[in-house]
């Protein structure tokens, strides 16, 4: 199992350059920590100076054991030759955006990227406006925190899901919730759309996978009676017809056909997935912090195992066009291939969405 390098960064370093590039301060530092499990960690400092070579633009000078290499005012490279840490990217936030008074636990992002929906710890959800963070909308009527929140395809409909058992559909333009799906028996903890949302699918705590009929919020099928609880759900085409007959557009077959199994052989709880049809895999993350890739054309062992540290794996997204791989552990990863790892930071990252 290949064991993957960890930085991380005082958290108002963005902060920092900003008060030396304004005149607040002549000069600056923010802390830099580096790690790999097994080995001594290392923390150092970058020192912030404004250039005096251009305008607007600072200088950052690496030290104890750390190596820095600007690229922007907001981005540079970390490196650490104790830990064989080469050039290992950090950005800083373009935009932030206080929307909650409590933690969110869950957010999407509009297909046309104008909107996102984010879900709090107390059952609130909030649609917003990506360009300046203004809210547009508040949906009440969840009693407990938002596990899972999802716009449809028309950018305008919302699907949320929480640990009161239900999901509810929205309206992004006015608020309205004409739909409540109910069912689970256990709290929802994610859910999926199919096509353009005459269906959707939820998992739960009570070990189902429940596909809906959402015109009717009826229940069409009841998938898998497990003995403990669904965490995540990926969708996907299979990417060979042979697998499962196909069926005509907009028509769900509800027949329950397994086309494959596996587990992990790790003996944990698994807390994400994500399938990759193009590529033809299939990526998990335990609670121990192991991320497993397999082919779904040879499922009975793993192409490869990764691991950062103990922390649970909370999301996994695949870029279709590349085949890289985006990890959510606190931080964020993106892995191209098994034999090359590049890191990017960001800090408390719970879930992925891609723009």
């Amino acid at each position: 199992m290949t064991t993957l390098i960890s930085v991380t960064v005082q958290s108002d370093w963005v902060e920092v350059i900003s008060d030396v590039l304004r005149g607040t301060v002549a000069s600056e530092s923010f802390w830099v920590s580096c790690y790999r499990k097994g080995s001594a960690s290392v923390h150092g400092s970058v020192q912030v100076k404004k250039s005096l070579v251009e305008s607007h633009s600072v200088e950052l000078t690496g030290k104890d054991g750390i190596v820095v290499e600007k690229i922007t005012n907001y981005s540079f490279y970390v490196s650490c030759e104790k830990l064989a840490i080469m050039k290992t990217i950090i950005k800083g936030t373009k935009a932030t955006f206080k929307t909650h008074n409590s933690a969110i636990k869950s957010m999407d992002i509009s297909p046309g990227g104008g909107l996102f929906v984010t879900g709090d710890n107390e059952g609130l959800l909030k649609v917003g406006d990506t360009s300046d963070g203004s809210v547009r909308r508040e949906l009440k009527g969840h009693v407990a925190d938002i596990t899972t929140c999802r716009f449809f395809p028309s950018g305008q409909v919302v699907l949320s899901g929480a640990s009161d058992f239900q999901l509810r559909i929205w309206s992004a333009l006015d608020g309205s919730n004409p739909v409540t799906l109910k069912g689970h028996n256990k709290g929802v903890t994610d859910s999926a759309i199919i096509d353009r949302g005459r269906n959707v699918l939820s998992s739960a705590r009570d070990g189902t996978v429940r596909l809906w009929e959402c015109g009717s919020a009826s229940i069409i099928r009841t998938i898998g009676n497990y003995t403990c609880a669904v965490n995540k759900i990926s969708l996907g085409l299979f990417p060979s017809e042979s697998i499962i007959e196909r069926k005509p557009d907009n028509e769900i077959d509800s027949r329950e056909e397994e086309a494959f199994t596996t587990k992990s052989y790790r003996n944990v709880p698994l807390h994400s997935c994500a399938y990759s049809p193009k590529h033809n895999l299939v990526a998990v993350g335990s609670a121990e912090g192991v991320i497993e890739v397999f082919d779904i054309r040879n499922i009975n062992r793993d192409l490869f195992a990764i691991q950062r540290n103990d922390s649970t794996i909370y999301d996994l997204v695949f870029i279709e066009e590349t085949g890289d791989l985006l990890i959510g552990q606190g931080r964020w990863f993106c892995i191209p291939n098994s034999d090359r790892f590049d890191e990017q930071y960001f800090p408390s990252v719970t879930r992925i969405y891609r723009f």
